[in-house]
């Protein structure tokens, strides 16, 4: 705080050069114009003044030159023939855009790379190894499950399924057997199974073990992943193979249509936005470099005038010295 003004930080400084760096160009190119126009018009330094003239315009003509170009290409103006280059090729901007990141930046053969690098059986393993129920189900999860299993055991469609079951499971003599016994009026094992499973199922709600047996069980499956010469982690290095494939093959085609549905969803304003917000700083040098070469050529310009007009005169100067 100086004076009770408050001077903005070094940093914000160069944070707004630098987001405003072609805009300074141009500028700094207007400022020094009528600087030395006003040396040229007001003093007696002449040459100084048309040297200085010569360099600031051609950097203004390259600033203003390439601050149109950029123009061109994000926006429409009736004042610019062919302006827009963005939004007129808007749709071959997305195919190519979709077409790039399938082919090139994202293949299906990088993805499957990619998952098969990410040793899918061993983290399938470490996650099962820390499985918990009620993360997964949440607290009532168990309970709503038993719910379902009870609604259907009550079903009667289910006691003809569980029936058929266990007569195709027994032997053909036990099957005889099962049947003469059913005619007789025993009951059957489906109805005593079914009994017992109505019976049992609401007492296992709020069984603590029954949750513990289940984690435990998973939890063991899990170790068993992480060993390479168990038939579970084969199993499963197989099924998710199998899976990895099939996914890798379904992505054909998806990728690149997805690109076109999400772009394909935004007005030509927003992707004119979200390119040139990603864009604007490093094309601004563009604009800079523009001014910096019209400088440089202005001055070659004006020596090169200076040479031809007064080149005898210089050489005699020279000549006596």
């Amino acid at each position: 705080m100086v004076g009770g003004a408050r001077f903005p930080s070094s940093s914000r400084l160069a944070q707004f050069a630098s987001l405003h760096k072609g805009d300074l160009t141009l500028a700094l190119s207007a400022i020094a114009y009528v600087i030395c126009w006003g040396l040229l018009r007001l003093t007696h330094w002449k040459v100084a003044g048309a040297i200085g003239i010569s360099i600031a315009e051609a950097a203004l003509i390259g600033g203003l030159c390439d601050y149109i170009a950029l123009k061109m290409i994000f926006e429409r103006r009736w004042y610019l023939p062919n302006s827009g280059v963005l939004p007129r090729n808007r749709q071959r901007l997305v195919d190519g855009i979709a077409a790039t990141i399938e082919n090139e930046w994202l293949t299906p053969q990088m993805i499957g790379k990619r998952l098969s690098e990410m040793h899918l059986v061993d983290r399938l393993g470490s996650f099962l190894e820390e499985f918990k129920l009620d993360h997964l189900l949440g607290p009532d999860g168990l309970e709503q499950i038993l719910s379902r299993v009870l609604d259907f055991l009550e079903a009667p469609e289910s006691h003809e399924r569980i029936e058929a079951l266990m007569r195709r499971a027994l032997p053909r003599t036990f099957a005889r057997i099962y049947e003469v016994a059913n005619r007789l009026g025993v009951e059957s094992l489906s109805a005593r199974t079914l009994a017992n499973l109505r019976e049992r199922l609401p007492e296992l709600r709020r069984d603590p073990e029954l949750t513990e047996a289940i984690e435990t069980g998973i939890h063991e499956f899990g170790r068993q992943l992480h060993d390479p010469g168990s038939y579970a982690r084969q199993l499963a290095g197989r099924m998710i193979d199998t899976i990895v494939g099939r996914a890798v093959d379904a992505s054909r085609g998806q990728i690149s249509q997805m690109v076109r549905d999400n772009l394909a969803g935004l007005s030509d304003e927003q992707i004119r936005i979200q390119i040139e917000s990603k864009t604007r700083s490093h094309l601004d040098w563009i604009r800079v470099n523009g001014g910096i070469f019209g400088a440089i050529f202005g001055l070659l310009f004006a020596l090169s005038r200076i040479i031809l007009r007064d080149g005898p005169m210089l050489m005699g100067h020279l000549r006596g010295f």
